[in-house]
């Protein structure tokens, strides 16, 4: 009888851990892990900042950091690496056509610029 309560009080006692945690993977793993990618990303950015000369590399460069940062923090803090790919594209397409969105009318307001007041 003893043995059938300490079972089902460790049952119990795992509780919302057993929830959290994918079997096999510790708290850790689960907080280190991303933090030392998230953590190397972000030097890796204050590296280029500091050598790199301003211009077009440089802004590339800190876009894709960027982007693979978001990726990663909406993969792995908002469980988007557990969905279903269709719930990912469609979460994700969005911000995809935002972006191109965004290129598309920098490009177009640069060259008004360059129209209306020659620079």
């Amino acid at each position: 009888m003893a043995a059938i309560e300490h079972t089902a009080e460790a049952k119990r006692s795992q509780g919302i851990w057993r929830l959290l945690l994918p079997s096999g993977h510790s708290v850790l793993d689960k907080v280190w892990i991303p933090f030392t990618i998230l953590f190397i990303i972000t030097v890796l950015e204050f590296v280029v900042a500091f050598t790199m000369p301003k211009g077009g590399p440089r802004v590339f460069i800190f876009v894709c950091m960027t982007l693979a940062k978001a990726f990663y923090i909406t993969a792995y803090f908002m469980h988007m690496k557990y969905e279903r790919a269709s719930m990912a594209l469609i979460i994700i397409s969005p911000m995809l056509l935002l972006m191109a969105l965004f290129v598309a009318l920098w490009y177009e307001g640069s060259k008004l610029f360059q129209l209306l007041f020659g620079g």
